[in-house]
This record gives C-alpha cells, structure tokens and sequence, in this order.
C-alpha cells in the first residue's frame, strides 16, 4: 500500500494522509502569495486590488467606525408629551441642555428609552403647546430662504418656560432678548414674566407703562399680579401729583400720601358705583 494514501474501509474513499495534506496546504499558501505577472509589483510593494481579511469563522470583519460630524449626524428620539409623540434630534436639545447631554452620555447597551415610538422618552410636567414652541426655534430651517420664526409674546414665554427648567441659557437669553423688543404687549403680563423668571431689567419700565396708563384696575389684574401688589400700586399712583410749573406746564411729584380734599362726591358715587349703595 502507498504510505501516502489511506483509505476509509468503511466508504472505500481515498484520502490524503497528514504529511500530504501538510504539503498541499504548503503549495497553496505559495500560489496565494506568488504575484501574477501583471501585477505592478516593485521596491517590495504589495500586489495592487483590494485586501481581505478573515474572522476565524470565514466572515468578513465589520470596516473601522468612521468620525460622526455630530453637527450634521442627528440623532432622532421619540419624546412622549401629554400623549403626543415627537420625532427630533436629541442632539440639538443636547446642544443646549446639560440635562440632555447626560442622556446622550448613557452607554449604548442602556440607551435604549427613545430609539422607538414604543419606548419614548416621557417628559413629564411639560406642555405640548410649549414643546412645540422650543422646537420651533431649535428645528433648522427647511430651506436656506425660510424666515426666522416668529412668536408672540405668549409663544416665546413658552419657549423661555422649558429653556428655563432645562438650564438652556443661550435659549433662554434669546428669548428674553427677542421678547424684550415686542410691541403691543400687555404691561401686565409683561410683570407677571418677568418676575416669575428673574427679568429685572424690564421691572420698573413695565410698571411705568402700568402708572402712565389711563385704564383703570380691573380684575384681571388683580388675577394676574395678586391683590397685594395691585393695592401697592395702585397707593403709589395715588401719591403721584400733578405740580404747577408757573405757568410752564406741570410735572409729578410724590408725596407721602394722598392729599386729602374737603370735596363732596356723594352724588359721583351714588351715580358711578350703584353696586355699593346699601
């Protein structure tokens, strides 16, 4: 028998024995190195065409994780609020939040809340009305010729709202910016804003816009300010008089108190305020 044969007895199949298969697997390793004639090989550079590697189970490895430019690779969430769903890109809300950088910052195998509409990120406490109003600044135009949005007073309140709870300062000095220049707004609410929010820059020209005026209090004032500081206010216009300027004109002093006057208006009351005739 060939010492370089062996032979299964029970299928009758011939088989290289060891020192062969050692051999061939030798010749071909040597054919795979050899380079063809074509090939443009010299000062020992390697054969032109593509290069392959192998796992240990025939698969190709996976190519080298290329660098994200993180300004223009959006990372899109669902966000769950008031049983609404949001589609958006975490990454600009990380942009100016430190509560949203720390979600980003989760390890992957644990990101899991927000990938789908089935395991939104739930924003609890939060508006769908605001919400949408802090996307409307933060979304990129659709086109390079879509103009700025532009909100009213009530919209950016919303927006200076959630950039306030979530600690977006550059938002939130925008909105007080873009706020501070709108016309026709209601003095009032203006206060109401600025003092919920720490605006003390628009405190004491708000309240001159509130004495200046002609109207009177109502009660919507009352709900808005609090009936303490309606009484307050309405004690300091009361010591604001009118002072001759010889002949010039007048200007306003304040006084300690309102002066008193020994006029009678019975008859104004009985005729002005019915409701308070006994």
């Amino acid at each position: 028998m060939n010492k370089g044969i062996s032979i299964d007895s029970t299928s009758h199949s011939i088989t290289p024995s060891r020192p062969q298969l050692l051999t061939m697997l030798d010749d071909s390793l040597a054919t795979l190195k050899a380079p063809s004639e074509s090939s443009p090989i010299g000062n020992g550079a390697e054969p032109a065409g593509p290069r392959y590697s192998f796992l240990s189970d025939g698969t190709t490895p996976p190519p080298a994780a290329y660098p994200r430019n993180f300004s223009f690779y959006y990372d899109y969430r669902s966000f769950l609020v008031e049983g609404v769903l949001f589609r958006f890109p975490i990454n600009l809300l990380a942009k100016e939040s430190l509560v949203f950088q720390d979600m980003m910052e989760v390890p992957a195998p644990l990101q899991t809340e927000g990938l789908t509409d089935e395991n939104p990120i739930h924003l609890d406490g939060v508006s769908n009305a605001d919400f949408v109003q802090l996307l409307t600044i933060l979304a990129p135009p659709q086109r390079f010729k879509d103009p700025t949005p532009k909100l009213t007073f009530d919209e950016w309140t919303s927006v200076l709202k959630l950039s306030d709870m979530w600690c977006m300062d550059v938002v939130k000095e925008h909105a007080i910016s873009t706020m501070s220049s709108l016309s026709g707004v209601d003095p009032v609410d203006k206060v109401v804003v600025a003092r919920k929010y720490g605006i003390t820059s628009w405190l004491a020209p708000t309240i001159n816009v509130i004495i200046q005026r002609s109207q009177p209090w109502n009660e919507r004032d009352v709900e808005r300010l609090g009936l303490s500081t309606v009484l307050k206010l309405a004690e300091f216009r009361d010591r604001l008089q009118p002072r001759s300027q010889y002949g010039y004109g007048f200007d306003w002093e304040l006084v300690t108190q309102r002066r008193e006057t020994s006029v009678d208006f019975s008859g104004v009351i009985m005729a002005e305020l019915p409701d308070f005739q006994v």
